[in-house]
């Protein structure tokens, strides 16, 4: 066999050999950037699977004829935490639409604080 074409054969199976190392890595590297997703959007799945829950609170305590109300005028409401137990909730419902931009603030302790949207 020429010394040429056994050259030619080594140089070939050199550079199939760094495109084959690049493309593991390459392949390796986005692997590695999936799992990394997979957990970061496994956290906010279970951080938002209580949504649907939260969003018929929201319209339950917005609403005017939705929640159940007794002979004192107070309303009720059954609500389950994290660890799934059932709470009765009992409010004495006051709503009013706020207007953008405006401020909303309560007193505790005797200090005004401000009130921070639900879900900030």
């Amino acid at each position: 066999m020429p010394e040429w074409f056994e050259m030619s054969v080594v140089i070939a199976f050199a550079i199939a050999a760094v495109f084959f190392f690049a493309k593991y890595r390459e392949t390796a590297t986005a692997l590695h950037e999936c799992e990394r997703m997979k957990k970061r959007l496994s956290g906010d799945l279970d951080r938002y699977r209580d949504v649907p829950r939260l969003r018929a609170l929201r319209d339950a305590l917005i609403s005017t004829d939705q929640l159940p109300v007794d002979d004192d005028g107070r309303e009720h409401l059954l609500v389950r935490d994290s660890e799934r137990q059932l709470y009765h909730v009992t409010l004495g419902h006051q709503a009013q639409a706020v207007s953008e931009g405006q401020e909303v603030t309560y007193r505790r302790d005797g200090i005004e604080r401000l009130l921070q949207e639900l879900g900030d």
